[in-house]
């Protein structure tokens, strides 16, 4: 089997912004900035979808990115035409390894796509799902869910929802001034109760190494799961003593996910307890790192949807097994947004609190990925 063809289209799916605000702290010792984020649902962000085809009919299909990193610059696809064409797909050590060799000044991770694409086409020439392909560990995973709201009230509201849909565990990105992040977490745990499970993650904080202790302090005592992202990830000596320090999992290295050798490191140092990984730079570096962290009984954890509004993600979630969480962020409903938009046509695993993965329990009995694409297109183009 060879690669003849690898088209990439670019659809406009209404997600979220493609460009965040940054805001100005002010406190008594310092001045500081953080990121201000909302979702209204209104912004069309195009986003390029790659589907790599062979001579024997089998077509591979992927996202470019998730909703960041949703483009390939020409460099990147002029490198992958002379490397991939005429290639077996099945042999994706070898596409991989030559394709980062050619590639080292380009951002790492790039590739990731094209490697998705690759499973996918593995997944159908020998007839299974992707999960099975790699070895399912479970048939569902515990899905969280992402509260918003610019008020206490306004989080309590989502969360009930996101509870009467089947959720039991939320998550909070709260972006309030510390003294007010301290407050509201404690009322979070009032009003939820014992009963559910909490988490935060303080990425649009910015929090410093201080302020990060009082927080991952009043975390423990709210009995709070993970305390995610607490410090930038590339501080590496303050996050290592904040583990130390701390009695609750620290989730992070968010940006490192494109470069596993560099999470390996961090995990080893302690930076981190549990290591945030993304398929929109590869579903193979995702099982390297997994594998990796299996070995020092340490978690993996896939950050939002990813690739193909949460499919990839579904599919890995089965299959490794040191994946705990499965994460639904605003809005869950991605893979609805891309079938409105065109973008898909998919039976997508079910989520109410539980990820359920079609094709493992009879629901669904597709091969690779299990989704066709259709729709309007900004353009596409074949190379």
């Amino acid at each position: 089997m060879k690669i003849t063809e690898v088209e990439i289209s670019v659809f406009e799916v209404p997600m979220y912004p493609a460009l965040t605000d940054v805001v100005e702290i002010t406190s008594q010792t310092q001045k500081k900035w953080k990121q201000s984020f909302s979702f209204s649902g209104a912004e069309a962000v195009p986003i390029q979808v790659m589907k790599v085809r062979t001579d024997e009919g089998i077509e591979g299909v992927s996202t470019v990115g998730d909703w960041r990193y949703t483009e390939l610059s020409w460099q990147q696809i002029l490198q992958l035409r002379d490397i991939a064409i005429g290639k077996d797909p099945l042999d994706k050590d070898f596409l991989l390894e030559t394709l980062g060799v050619a590639s080292r000044f380009f951002e790492p991770g790039w590739i990731g796509a094209f490697d998705n694409c690759l499973w996918d086409i593995s997944g159908k020439y020998f007839g299974l799902p992707v999960a099975e392909l790699l070895g399912v560990k479970k048939k569902k995973v515990q899905a969280y869910y992402n509260i918003s709201g610019n008020s206490e009230e306004a989080l309590f509201k989502d969360g009930d929802q996101a509870l009467k849909k089947g959720y039991s565990v939320l998550k909070d990105h709260l972006s309030f001034s510390v003294e007010q992040n301290l407050e509201v977490f404690k009322n979070l745990r009032s009003y939820f109760g014992p009963e559910v499970g909490l988490m935060h993650d303080a990425a649009l904080t910015n929090y410093t190494f201080k302020e990060a202790l009082n927080v991952g302090e009043r975390l423990t005592l709210e009995n709070y799961i993970w305390f995610e992202e607490p410090l930038r990830d590339r501080n590496l000596n303050e996050c290592r003593e904040l583990v130390n320090l701390l009695n609750i999992t620290v989730a992070g290295g968010e940006t490192l996910m494109n470069e596993p050798d560099i999470s390996k490191i961090w995990l080893d140092l302690n930076a981190f307890d549990t290591m945030r990984v993304n398929a929109r730079h590869g579903s193979s570096n995702v099982l390297d790192l997994a594998n990796y962290c299996a070995l020092r009984n340490a978690n993996v954890e896939p950050n939002s949807l990813g690739p193909l509004f949460g499919i990839i993600h579904a599919h890995l979630a089965c299959a490794i097994e040191n994946v705990e969480w499965f994460e639904t962020s605003p809005p869950s409903n991605g893979t609805a947004i891309a079938k409105k938009s065109g973008c898909l046509i998919l039976s997508f695993p079910r989520m109410d609190g539980l990820l359920i993965l079609m094709g493992l329990d009879g629901v669904h009995n597709g091969t690779g990925t299990c989704l066709s694409m259709q729709g309007r297109r900004y353009y596409s183009f074949c190379i």
